[in-house]
């Protein structure tokens, strides 16, 4: 089992809107940070710290002098290839596409003719609809709080989907939705179907009908690319810490969640039956046993899983109470446990 650490994170949601997701969005021009959803200022004079070329000469009239980019040089997985028969789709550091053609040229007029003739030559239709996607997709994994790494891993399945005739006739939206989340289960980052669903705005079934033609393709490749990747099984620790933090538990309750999770899941005591819908009902379980308890609803509305699926869930631990906290100190008895 995992140790229990406290969240750390840090998250900018809107004060008035309150979304778990949030969407903020970063207006470098006016250097603000605005809501996406109520269009609140949340704040103001933020530094745009993207790369840009600017000239540095004393003279305004130098109009030799070559341009020098300012900030961290951007180094996107759009830009790295996933095998070699990819490595020139979207161009790296070797390639045409990484490089840029100066203007200042004296004002004889060739610096911008030889730049639309690169452009000519390295833009691709292509390219710019899969760098599009990529910053969509990373936009994306920050409002749900994923890293680098399992962004990176979204975007690489997303090139890999374009691969597939199959699955690159389906809209991007349903292909991004089943990207990230493939990316979370194999990075073991738990983020349920419903959350990212509810972020890319995309359908369950249709979400869940790419996923599966995208989870099967990308085992598919990697075997034959000699590489065993076991499919991930969903590990419904991490989410029970998720959530109970979410709910505000004290740390003692969460220790107890945890034990119980792993009792549960370890005894198949739920077997065949989501994982959301154990995390729920183990945590109503504990809360119940707790000073300080919650309602069904409560656990059921942050788990987003219904009060009736939790209470199915619930009546299956009950039946096995006694084994569940065994050796575990809770603050109440037996007999604060609901009967259902």
């Amino acid at each position: 089992m995992s140790a229990i650490q406290p969240d750390l994170n840090i998250k900018v949601m809107c004060n008035f809107c309150r979304n778990p997701v949030p969407n903020v969005i970063e207006n470098f021009r006016d250097g603000d940070l605005i809501c996406g959803d109520c269009g609140l200022v949340l704040g103001d004079r933020v530094v745009d710290t993207r790369s840009e070329w600017r000239t540095f000469s004393n003279s305004d009239s130098d109009g030799g002098a070559d341009p020098t980019r300012v900030g961290v040089e951007w180094d996107g997985i759009e830009s790295k290839a996933m095998d070699s028969t990819q490595d020139t789709l979207l161009g790296d550091g070797n390639t045409l596409e990484s490089t840029t053609i100066s203007r200042r040229d004296g004002g004889t007029g060739r610096g911008k003719d030889i730049s639309r003739t690169h452009s000519k030559l390295s833009e691709s239709k292509n390219a710019n609809t899969l760098a599009t996607h990529a910053r969509t997709i990373s936009s994306m994994a920050e409002r749900i709080g994923l890293t680098k790494q399992v962004t990176d891993s979204a975007i690489q399945l997303f090139r890999l989907l374009k691969l597939n005739k199959q699955l690159k006739s389906k809209p991007a939206e349903w292909s991004m939705a089943a990207c990230i989340y493939l990316a979370c289960r194999q990075n073991s980052v738990q983020r349920t179907f419903k959350e990212v669903c509810r972020l890319t705005g995309v359908p369950r079934t249709k979400a869940g009908m790419v996923y599966k033609l995208l989870a099967d393709q990308f085992y598919k490749y990697n075997k034959q690319a000699g590489n065993e990747i076991q499919r991930a099984q969903a590990n419904p620790e991490s989410m029970i810490g998720r959530f109970a933090g979410d709910l505000e538990l004290d740390i003692k309750v969460r220790a107890a969640c945890m034990e119980v999770g792993k009792r549960v899941f370890d005894n198949d005591i739920l077997a065949g039956r989501s994982p959301i819908s154990l995390v729920a009902s183990v945590i109503y379980f504990v809360v119940c046993l707790s000073e300080t308890p919650k309602s069904a609803i409560e656990v059921a509305k942050m788990s987003e899983c219904t009060e009736s699926t939790l209470k199915t869930s619930y009546k299956i631990l009950y039946q096995h109470r006694e084994m569940l906290v065994e050796g575990i100190k809770t603050a109440k008895g037996m007999e604060a446990l609901p009967v259902v």
